[in-house]
């Protein structure tokens, strides 16, 4: 085998990186041209890009960030929709996912239906059956719902800020982080309702049903309870004080 001197391999290589490292000196020679406060601007300018693309990944969602839906449903997603085209429908499993509704929806069968951020300010809903729907991130601050089913509905995270609720059935429905601040019910059932962490400051209950609803971690500050069953099933009149502080532990 015939031998191979250490110093021609050198030169080899020098003189195949010879071009390579010429190329990487004047291209370093070019950046060290470039004052030092363009050179920094230009750093701050990708790391706010960079900020500014994140923080609207957080605020939107992703791509693949969907609400529960069910194959072959009436599609109205991402749309505006006037309350009053939906109104004495039978439209289960119709899918509103990120769509913004406006007005007022009378008597429909929307049971099942996906409202995955949508968005529902102002909105009236007169004894409109949402049973089972997915109202995950959905906003709907002002809203007012008069019997309106919502019985096993999962509202995780949904901003109902100042909604009036009467006559609402919310059994065992998900509110967990959800904002109900200064929220109203009136004559509505919570009953094995999962209230875990949400934000209920300010809220108020009237002639309401809570037995057995979980409010661990839940923000009650200044709620009002008045003729309420608590969720240790204490009626709140019972207390001395007519409240349900005291009772926030479900019966066993």
């Amino acid at each position: 085998m015939p031998s191979v001197r250490a110093g021609s391999v050198s030169a080899s290589v020098r003189a195949r990186l010879g071009p390579v490292s010429a190329r990487a000196r004047k291209a370093s020679w070019s950046v060290q041209r470039v004052p030092v406060r363009w050179r920094v601007a230009y750093f701050v300018g990708v790391a706010i890009l960079l900020v500014f693309l994140a923080s609207r990944s957080l605020t939107s969602g992703s791509p693949s960030d969907h609400g529960r839906s069910c194959p072959h449903a009436t599609d109205l997603s991402g749309r505006a929709v006037a309350g009053v085209d939906l109104s004495q429908q039978q439209l289960p499993c119709l899918n509103l996912e990120r769509s913004t509704l406006s007005g007022s929806i009378q008597e429909s069968d929307l049971s099942r239906a996906n409202l995955h951020r949508a968005q529902l300010q102002t909105l009236w809903l007169n004894h409109v059956n949402l049973s089972g729907s997915d109202l995950t991130d959905a906003v709907g601050e002002s809203a007012n719902l008069t019997g309106v089913k919502l019985e096993g509905a999962d509202l995780r995270r949904a901003n109902l800020r100042g909604a009036r609720l009467e006559d609402v059935g919310l059994q065992r429905s998900k509110l967990g982080a959800a904002n109900l601040r200064a929220a109203g019910f009136t004559r509505s059932d919570l009953g094995g309702a999962d209230v875990r962490g949400a934000e209920l400051a300010g809220a108020s209950f009237y002639d309401s049903n809570l037995r057995g609803a979980r409010l661990d971690r839940a923000k009650l500050k200044s709620v009002v309870w008045s003729n309420v069953v608590c969720p240790d099933g204490t009626k709140s009149t019972a207390d001395e004080q007519g409240t349900c502080d005291r009772h926030l532990t479900p019966a066993r």
